[in-house]
């Protein structure tokens, strides 16, 4: 199995930290946020990791290095990364995937039982998900039926004024792919995208589409809220640290 990370981004709302290093790098409690993720995906089978970089690169490579604890690294770089967006960072991963595959975002840190139970899921897809709370959460939003399936998925774009949230998800920017799901499915219609569209839009967007089709058994697994955290600002970075203190 394999696992890619997408950890090309700058994130320019966590200046002045990211001013020094990649916002991939930046701590929470004394811990990286990429290091906290390769922690959690050791031990679980996975024998190589695509981690796609951009901003800062060589900073990531000095310190994560071309193995870590077993796993091979293996990078990607994203020279566009600050005129693209998480679209074209998959997308630059598709030539080095495969194997079944486990990917998430590097703007997350979380505990370690998270990635156990998404490896858990049984869909060709498998996205994880927290019932939505607005005064917490913000972007990609799903629904779900009673057999766990994924109904539909909205990215944060397309929520306009009066958006029902009722009964939505939170998308935690986890997910597993089976390889003919990833391969056959998903970059063909994500190359299809980046090639006459866009290269400044978002994976869920395409990965939205296959679920409206009906293309593949996508399958939500929930976890609580209190497992995760998104950090995109310095408000969300001390919000992950008091909720991953020493207690944590």
């Amino acid at each position: 199995m394999q696992a890619l990370i997408l950890a090309a981004g700058c994130g320019k709302r966590l200046r002045p930290l990211t001013d020094y290093v990649p916002k991939s790098l930046v701590e929470v409690n004394g811990v990286p946020l990429l290091v906290n993720a390769l922690e959690c995906l050791s031990g679980r089978g996975i024998e190589e990791v695509v981690i796609v970089v951009g901003d800062k690169r060589e900073i990531i490579v000095e310190r994560i290095g071309f193995d870590y604890k077993g796993m091979r690294i293996v990078y990607v770089e994203n020279p566009r990364y600050q005129e693209t967006n998480n679209i074209y960072s998959f997308w630059l991963a598709q030539n080095y995937v495969h194997d079944d595959v486990v990917m998430l975002e590097c703007d997350l840190f979380y505990r370690r039982s998270l990635v156990d139970k998404v490896l858990e899921g049984s869909g060709e897809c498998n996205i994880l998900i927290s019932p939505y709370d607005a005064g917490t959460m913000d972007g990609t939003v799903i629904a779900v039926d009673g057999d766990g399936r994924v109904k539909n998925l909205v990215i944060k774009r397309d929520q306009g004024e009066g958006f029902d949230y009722e009964g939505k998800y939170k998308t935690v920017n986890v997910y597993t792919f089976k390889r003919d799901f990833i391969k056959n499915q998903l970059f063909p219609f994500v190359d299809t995208y980046v090639q006459r569209q866009s290269v400044n839009s978002y994976y869920e967007l395409v990965l939205g589409g296959l679920i409206y089709w009906g293309n593949g058994d996508v399958r939500a697994v929930e976890i609580s809220g209190d497992e995760w955290c998104e950090i995109d600002d310095m408000e969300d970075l001390k919000k992950a640290e008091e909720k991953f203190g020493s207690n944590g």
